[in-house]
């Protein structure tokens, strides 16, 4: 597996920001990888998840945000970005993504806050190039940027996929997650619109929303570990992450143009 370093600026004239490659011989897709709150994108989860991936034939290109580097001697709520610069350093980061591997199918995958992000751009603005959505251990209790975490779900216009631990009480309402992915089998229309910041406005729902999945890793807490005493450990459920992604990724290739 080849392992390439490039940059890419936070905005046209803002400083550029470091980011990583993992490119698996003959890849079958590219998926821009953000990260936890607390795991930079050279944290040991971020390596091993790229890692499982690459031997799945899915490249990676991991990013860091400008606070990320704040966080290496411990995380604090405090130290995160405003919302809207870290959702000005994703559209860099796509566009860095994009230009290193233009004729690569393109997905987003975020774990944990990287999911919100991800899942608010898509909500929020046309990217006809993004193939799908993956969100690693959605964090719906999770509330530090949005005080409402499932209301744009609804409205992200690509297929997405949930991978979950059953036992992530702090971060996951899991129930709460089932019933918005059991809604995107549904089609919704004519809902009003939903005011957001900055005077932007929720689009209403006027069409069949793309099916949503979810998939649940049995004992797996938020960053995948399992208990001690259990038959299996965070690398078995990384990897079944890995291989749930890879799965579905094939499915998404396979019955879209």
């Amino acid at each position: 597996m080849n392992v390439h370093q490039t940059t890419f600026p936070l905005t046209p004239t803002g400083p550029h920001l470091p980011a990583l490659l993992l490119q698996p011989h003959n890849p079958i897709a590219l998926m821009l990888f953000g990260h936890g709150a607390g795991t930079p994108m050279r944290a040991p989860l971020m390596e091993q998840m790229a890692t499982a991936l690459a031997h799945h034939r899915i490249a990676t290109l991991r990013y860091d945000y400008p606070y990320s580097h704040r966080v290496q001697d411990g995380y604090a709520e405090h130290l995160i970005d405003p919302l809207e610069t870290l959702l000005q350093t994703t559209r860099a980061a796509i566009q860095a993504a994009r230009a290193l591997a233009p004729d690569l199918p393109f997905f987003l995958g975020g774990r944990s806050m990287s999911g919100q992000v991800m899942s608010l751009l898509l909500a929020h603005e046309p990217l006809p190039h993004v193939r799908g959505l993956i969100c690693y251990v959605y964090p719906n209790r999770w509330r530090a940027l949005r005080n409402n975490t499932i209301a744009h779900l609804p409205h992200v216009p690509v297929p997405t996929l949930f991978i979950q631990g059953a036992r992530d009480p702090e971060y996951c309402d899991l129930a709460e997650l089932k019933h918005v992915v059991e809604l995107s089998d549904r089609s919704v229309r004519g809902e009003p619109a939903r005011s957001l910041s900055k005077g932007r406005v929720e689009p209403p729902i006027d069409s069949t929303k793309p099916h949503h999945t979810l998939h649940v890793i049995p004992g797996a807490d938020h960053a995948f570990n399992l208990p001690p005493h259990a038959p299996k450990t965070q690398h078995h459920a990384i990897q079944e992450a890995a291989a749930a992604t890879a799965t579905w990724i094939h499915h998404q290739l396979q019955t879209s143009p």
